[in-house]
Parts: structure tokens; C-alpha cells; sequence
């Protein structure tokens, strides 16, 4: 019988061993390198050998095969052979669908994929058979087919057969040390996309990696889809990638695993020989390189090109230079809370489960140590949630419930310690910059804080933040999973973004406990001044203003919006604060009720700061009235205006600004509760002051002659009160611009003065380019859209278009009913108006 070289590729040998062991029992001589090749024989020569002295070379074909570049000399030097000097040298057998080389294609060839082992058997003998006329006579073809003679059974092989659909690959190769949890829920996912990862290698290598927050179960990830694809590949492999000694040691291992090296090799060119023979013969292999710091610390040891499939967990999220990164994220509430109630045993605790994984921001191994601590203690998960809420530090430390297998034991908040640490080694800047962020709210967080403001923050942080100090200190900390970098597009014009950072909770937690209580307080004493310095003090009359104050609100309200003591040294800070905070919520949101409680507060802490009497307390008095008066409660905002006044006439002057604005906002008030004798005189003092002292075209004058003009028009004086609205109009016009809320008050003023006059067409523009001047800045929720709303409608009404009024009506009932109340004076008079529209 025939002397048969296989020639194959290491991907497909179950195909050869199968093969062999078949070419064995029909009394051929199989050569199979690795059946007569010991760790450390020459593998050249012997190939050399058997190829020269072979009857036969059988070739497995299969894509691995074509492109390997080995297999591809042995089958091009037997075609060649075959084709010159030795019929029938070459025997092709295709064990997958693949396209064969025009050469091999004219060469009879042998099918042995998608059929059953029997099949297979008798078509590979079939095939070796040589082509002779049957030594029987050829049986009529229309005769029907003699039935298979019953024999007894084949015993079964020793080699599984390759092509069966459940087989699993004899003999496959695995170091995978991780054991999956027995609770391993709501990664299906992400296993879908490494799988999808790993199949885009287009002829190359194919690289994953795996990165996200620690403890979010990267490796453990990795593990399962290594064992859920155990059956696939031939070997399957882990390797240490946290340093460079592990990470060569492993290489070697599975080189020697293989037999591609001796177990006695120096190690360097051991490692160079190993990624050689991954870049020619990896296809069938996965390897998993875990924990890696960066892409730069395992570049040198991958395989330049070939087939394997890599999987690599890392903290670091730069990888799109060599890999196809998979961000793995947090659990959603709903899966930690699956997870906490099948690992604790506890399914009738799921209310319970869902707030406890919310307040464990979904971070798999804080869930780990929730579970293990409940079931040690025997306490149930609400009780945990409370204990946690109390102590947060203290329970993301309890090495008792660190699972075992996680690095030693090592709890949440040692993990991110140990974490920021490492950080710091590579900019110095990394630890203050992540103590800062930890103080501030769970929001985005504008790197703009840190840059504009930087100077707050003293040396030698504000050096270290210089140039592109800031941006090398987030490298740092997002190097360790620490901080995410994202653009924020505004939620009202996206147009508008902000580059910010943001931590996840569980991080916060452990960077804030890292510093003394007096650290704390001192850092967030910075904080507040940085957050004045940055905060638009115009809020209240810039609506370009706003997506900045929309970024820092939440920031600044977690810092001075709530009951705990302020950092001594920065009450005055933190007043300015809530003013302008409170602003923005009344005149961008018109959220009076937290604006008011912004004001009050604000109010407070000036009292006690300054004193009952000081010009500070003045102000404070001013804006919590003018937000009283929005809100409809004129008395307490005559309170608050007279006490303004008076403050203000004693401690700056008759003659100073300020005291103009309490003028004019004491006879507002008497206009709007019905005493117009009594307003005048506050409302024409005020403008004297104002046209002396700020002069004819500031915005402050334009405030006065709006209110001098309404209260002309109220004691129905129209021909009067049109001449100082015309001009309050033009100022705004002029200075604020032709689309800002100001100028969209005069224009509304002076529609609404025009149909006094009887001059319906006339006054129509105006009101209809007020209400799109605020719908545009100020939302289609706001009161005073609802204003120009009710003011169009009264217009349409007047001209008698009452089918026409009554939408308009409709929605300014609507929002007032929403953002004043029930009982507010405006939204009580459009109900009162749009009921008796609806009675006629």
C-alpha cells in the first residue's frame, strides 16, 4: 500500500488525525509530522523527507489551508510534481466549502464535508482506490437496488469525526482559569459582539478588546465566551497581559503546549518563534491577553497578521490602533436586581433588589459583595440599601464578601483606590483632579471648570492643569476606567456641546472617602469659588447665557442647594451662587418654586453674613420679590420691596441705581394691585434717576419707561403712555438685539397699547413677533409665552375671530395651569376669558 504525507494546517487537524487513522485501517502509511515528531526534532528535515519519499501527498483543503503559507509550498510542490513527473502524486481532499487554486481545480479531488462519518469513510476509500473496471458484471440500472446486507457494527474510532455537528474538537488545548459565576446574566449582547468582532479579521488577526469600568466583569466576559466556544477551536488560551513577564511566560507555555518549543528555550526567542507560528498557523486558536494596562504594553507580543482570534480585557479604552473595542457597561438596574434576588434567594425582594442596583450604579462586582454580605448577615436587601446609603465607604470595603476569585479578595474600593493610585504615577495632576470631580454632582462635568477657573484651584494644581496638562491628567485617570470623556450637546441646541468628564458613582465614593472631612470641606470651598467665577452673572438677562448655566445648575446646586453646612469662609460665594442659580430657574425654566427657595436661602445667609440692613440684603430682597410677584403673591412682594427701598435709601442714596431699581419695583407692585396714584411717583423718580445717572439709552431706562408707560395706559392715558413704549422698544432694539425676551416685553406692550387704541391691524405684528420671539428663547411652556399667547387670542377676539382666539387661549390655560397654578391671578383671568368664549 501507499506511503501518504497529510499535509494539513494546524486548524484542521482533527481532519488529519481522522484521515490518518482511516488511511491507517485501509493499510496505507500515514505521515503526520505531529504523530512522529518529539518536542525538539527538526521539523524541516522530516517534512523534507517524508515530502521527497512519499507515494502521495494528501492535501486537506480548507480556507486555512490555502492561505497558510507552509501548507501552501507542500500542495504547490505536489501539483508541480504531479503535473511534470508523478501522476496522481497530488490527492486534494476539501474537508470545508472553499474555492480551489485554478491548478488544483482540474485535479480530481475528494468532498468529505457536510455528510455523515460513514459516508466519509467510504468516499476517502473510495477516492484512494485506483480507477479500474469493475470486476463484476455492471448490474441493469432499472433493476431495484439489493438491500444493504446487515453486518455487525463498526466499533467505534478512536478519533472523533470532524465533520459531525455536535463534535467537539478532540483533544482541544485550554489554560482558561476563570469559573464562570453560576449566576452569569445580561452579557448576551456583548458575547454577540465579540463574536462579531472576531469574525471581521478579513485574512488578518483578529483583535477585540474588552474595556470598561473595573469590576464590571471584563474577564469574566472574556471567560465565557472562551468556554461557550470551547468546541470551535483547537486551543484556547489565557494569558497574563499585566505585565510583561507574565504575559511572555504564557506565550511560551502555549508554545510548548503545542509543541512548537522546547520546554528548556530561552525565552526571547522562544516568544519570537511562537508569534511566528501564530501569524502561519493560528487559525483555530483563541487567546485571550487579560488585564492589559494599554494597547503599547502588548503590541510586541502579537502575532504580526495570521488567523488566530485575541480577546483583550483592559481598563484603558484606546485601542482602535490594533483592535475592535467592545465598551462594556454596567448591569441595568433590572439585571443587578435579577442578580441580586438569584444570588441571595431572595425573589420577593425585587422592589427592594431594583433601588439597591440603582445605588450600586449596576457595577456587577458591588453587587457581588451586596449579595455575599446580605447572605453572611442575614439581612435583607432593603436593609443593606440602608446600611450602604449611610456608609457607602465603609461596605465598598468589606473584604469578607470580595469575591475570591476577583485579585485576592480585593473589594470595590480597594480596586478603585489601587486605581487611582496608578493614575497618579503617570500625571501628577491625576489624584486632585479626580478629589474635585468626586465633591461635584453625578453629572457631566465641563472641563471648562478646570481650565477657565483653574486659578481657584491654587499651586501648584493650576501649573499642573496648564497647556495640555488637563487633558494628560484625564489620560491618566481614563487610562483606569476612572472618568468617561464625552461631548455634551445642549438639550436645547444641540449645536451647542461641551467637553466634559463624568464618574461613575461607585468611583466617587471611594475618591471622595480618601480625604479627611477638613479636606473635603476645604476642596468644596474651592469648588464654590470656581463655580461663581464661572457661572454667567447675566443669566437673568441673557438668554445665550443659558446652555452654560444649564451645564453648571446641577453642579452648583449639589454644592449650595442643600441643608449641610457651608465650608466656613464661603458663604458669601455660595450666596452669589444661589442668586444666579435661582435666576436662571425663574427666568429660563420659570421654576418659581425652587427659584423662590433659592432666593430665601440666599436671603439667610446674607442676613447673617452682613446684616438686616446692608445693600447685599437689599438685593436679595429685591429678587425674592420680583419672583413673589410672578408667582402672584403681591403682598409678600410689597413686603420685600419696601424693606428694599428703604435699605437702599439709607445705606447708598436717593440718587444711586440701585435704589432706582427698588423705586421701580415698589410702584410695579402698587400698579398691579390697583393703587396708580400711588405708583407714579415710583415709577417717574425712578426714571429721572435712571436717564441721570445711566443715562437715555441704557436697558435699566428702557425697564422704567415700559413701566411708566403701562401705568399711563392703565389711567388711560394711551396717547401719553405710546411715546415712552415706543422708546423703551427701540433701546431694547438696540442694545439687547431684535430677538431677546426684553424686546419681545416692549413689542408685547405695545400690541397690546395699539388695540387700546382701537388699531387692531397695527397692533397684530407686534404681538405675533412677541410670542415667536419667545417660544423660540424661552420654550412653548413658558409663562410668559403663555402671555403672548392670551394676548394674540384677545387680539383675534377683539377683530371677532373668536373660533380663531380660542386655541390660543387653550394653550396659555394650559401652561399657566402647569408652571403658576390654579389659583394664580393670570391663569384664573384666560379661564375666565375661555369660559366665557365657550359660553357664547
Amino acid at each position: 500500500m501507499a506511503d501518504i504525507f497529510v499535509s494539513y494546517t494546524s486548524s484542521d487537524r482533527d481532519w488529519a488525525f481522522w484521515i490518518g487513522q482511516e488511511l491507517s485501517k485501509l493499510g496505507h502509511t500515514p505521515r503526520i509530522y505531529e504523530w512522529e515528531i518529539s518536542a525538539g526534532g527538526n521539523i524541516a528535515r522530516w517534512m523534507g523527507e517524508r515530502h521527497e519519499g512519499a507515494d502521495q501527498i494528501l492535501c486537506v483543503i480548507s480556507e486555512a489551508y490555502l492561505k497558510a503559507p507552509y501548507s501552501s509550498w507542500e500542495r504547490q510542490a505536489a501539483e508541480w510534481a504531479a503535473a511534470s513527473k508523478r501522476p496522481n502524486f497530488a490527492l486534494p481532499v476539501k474537508v470545508e466549502e472553499s474555492e480551489l487554486p485554478t491548478l488544483s481545480a482540474v485535479l480530481s479531488h475528494c468532498i468529505l464535508f457536510g455528510i455523515d462519518e460513514d459516508e466519509a469513510r467510504a468516499r476517502l476509500a473510495a477516492f484512494l482506490k485506483p480507477a479500474a473496471p469493475p470486476a463484476e458484471p455492471a448490474p441493469f440500472p432499472g433493476a431495484r437496488k439489493a438491500a444493504t446486507s446487515e453486518g455487525a457494527p463498526a466499533a467505534r474510532p478512536t478519533v472523533v469525526f470532524p465533520g459531525a455537528p455536535d463534535a467537539k474538537k478532540a483533544g482541544a488545548v485550554s489554560n482558561i482559569p476563570i469559573n464562570l459565576p453560576r449566576h452569569f446574566l445580561g452579557r448576551d449582547d456583548d458575547l454577540a459582539a465579540i463574536d462579531a468582532a472576531l469574525k471581521s479579521a478579513n485574512g488578518r488577526a483578529a483583535i477585540t478588546a474588552l474595556h470598561g469600568l473595573r469590576g464590571v466583569g471584563k474577564t469574566t466576559l472574556a471567560a465565557a465566551c472562551a468556554e461557550r466556544h470551547r468546541g470551535v477551536y483547537r486551543a484556547t488560551w489565557w494569558i497574563r497581559a499585566e505585565t510583561g513577564s507574565t504575559l511572555r511566560a504564557d506565550l511560551v507555555g502555549l508554545g510548548v503546549r503545542l509543541g512548537w518549543v522546547a520546554a528548556d528555550a530561552a525565552e526571547e526567542p522562544a516568544v519570537a518563534g511562537v508569534l511566528e507560528r501564530l501569524r502561519d498557523d493560528g487559525a483555530g486558536i483563541l487567546l485571550v491577553y487579560d488585564n492589559a494596562k494599554n494597547a503599547d504594553g502588548i503590541r510586541n507580543c502579537l502575532p504580526r497578521g495570521g488567523m488566530a482570534r485575541i480577546i483583550v480585557t483592559s481598563n484603558a479604552p484606546d485601542w482602535r490602533g490594533i483592535a475592535a473595542p467592545v465598551a462594556i457597561e454596567v448591569w441595568p438596574k433590572e439585571i443587578g436586581a435579577e442578580y441580586l434576588t438569584a444570588r441571595t434567594g431572595r425573589a420577593s425582594e425585587q422592589t427592594a433588589a431594583l433601588a439597591l442596583s440603582e445605588a450600586l450604579g449596576g457595577l456587577p462586582l458591588a453587587h457581588e459583595q451586596a449579595a455575599a454580605y446580605c447572605e453572611r448577615l442575614g439581612i435583607s436587601l432593603a436593609e443593606y440599601r440602608k446600611r450602604f446609603e449611610a456608609a457607602p465607604a465603609k461596605l465598598l470595603d468589606t473584604e469578607k464578601d470580595a469575591p475570591a476569585d476577583y485579585h485576592d479578595r480585593l473589594t470595590v474600593a480597594k480596586t478603585f483606590a489601587l486605581a487611582i493610585g496608578e493614575a497618579a504615577k503617570r500625571h501628577s495632576a491625576a489624584e486632585p483632579l479626580i478629589a474635585y470631580t468626586a465633591l461635584l454632582a453625578p453629572e457631566p462635568i465641563p472641563l471648562y471648570v478646570f481650565s477657565e477657573a483653574r486659578e481657584e484651584f491654587g499651586e501648584p494644581l493650576a501649573s499642573q492643569l496648564a497647556g495640555d496638562g488637563l487633558d494628560e491628567a484625564v489620560a491618566a485617570l481614563r487610562g483606569f476606567a476612572l472618568i468617561d470623556r464625552e461631548i455634551i450637546p445642549d438639550e436645547r441646541n444641540p449645536a451647542i456641546t461641551t467637553d466634559c468628564i463624568r464618574l461613575h458613582r461607585l468611583v466617587r465614593e471611594v475618591a471622595a472617602a480618601r480625604h479627611e472631612p477638613e479636606a473635603r470641606q476645604a476642596a468644596r470651598r474651592i469648588l464654590i469659588a470656581a463655580m461663581v467665577a464661572l457661572y454667567p452673572v447675566n443669566v437673568w438677562r441673557d438668554p445665550d447665557t443659558w446652555p452654560r448655566a444649564r451645564r453648571l445648575d446641577p453642579l452648583t446646586l449639589a454644592l449650595v442647594g442643600g441643608n449641610s453646612a457651608l465650608p466656613a469662609g464661603a458663604e458669601e460665594g455660595a450666596s452669589n451662587l444661589l442668586i444666579m442659580a435661582a435666576q436662571y430657574k425663574q427666568h429660563a425654566l420659570a421654576d418659581y418654586a425652587q427659584a423662590k427657595q433659592l432666593y430665601e436661602s440666599a436671603l439667610a445667609i446674607r442676613e447673617k453674613l452682613f446684616g438686616p440692613e446692608h445693600p447685599e440684603t437689599a438685593t436679595s430682597l429685591h429678587y425674592l420679590g420680583n419672583l413673589l410677584g410672578a408667582q402672584g403673591d403681591l403682598a409678600g412682594a410689597r413686603s420685600c420691596f419696601q424693606l428694599d427701598l428703604a435699605i437702599s435709601e439709607k445705606a447708598l442714596g436717593p440718587d444711586h441705581p440701585d435704589t432706582a431699581t427698588s423705586l421701580n419695583n415698589l410702584g410695579n407692585l402698587l400698579r398691579a394691585q390697583g393703587d396708580l396714584v400711588g405708583a407714579r411717583p415710583y415709577a417717574e423718580r425712578a426714571l429721572a434717576i435712571r436717564e441721570s445717572v445711566l443715562g437715555p439709552d441704557h436697558p435699566d431706562t428702557a425697564t422704567s419707561l415700559n413701566e411708566l408707560g403701562g401705568l399711563l395706559q392703565a389711567q388711560g392715558d394711551l396717547a401719553g403712555a405710546r411715546p415712552y413704549v415706543e422708546r423703551a422698544l427701540a433701546i431694547y432694539e438696540k442694545v439687547r438685539g431684535p430677538d431677546h425676551p426684553h424686546t419681545a416685553t416692549s413689542l408685547n406692550n405695545l400690541g397690546y397699547l395699539l388695540r387700546a387704541q382701537g388699531d387692531l391691524a397695527g397692533a397684530r405684528p407686534y404681538v405675533e413677533r412677541a410670542l415667536a420671539i419667545r417660544e423660540s428663547v424661552l420654550g412653548h411652556d413658558h409663562p410668559d409665552t403663555a402671555r403672548s399667547l392670551s394676548n394674540l387670542g384677545g387680539l383675534l377676539r377683539a377683530q371677532g375671530d373668536l373660533a380663531g382666539a380660542r386655541p390660543y387661549y387653550a394653550r396659555a390655560l394650559a401652561i399657566c395651569e402647569k408652571t403658576l397654578g390654579h389659583d394664580h391671578p393670570t391663569t384664573k383671568a384666560i379661564h375666565d376669558t375661555l369660559a366665557a368664549l365657550d359660553a357664547k
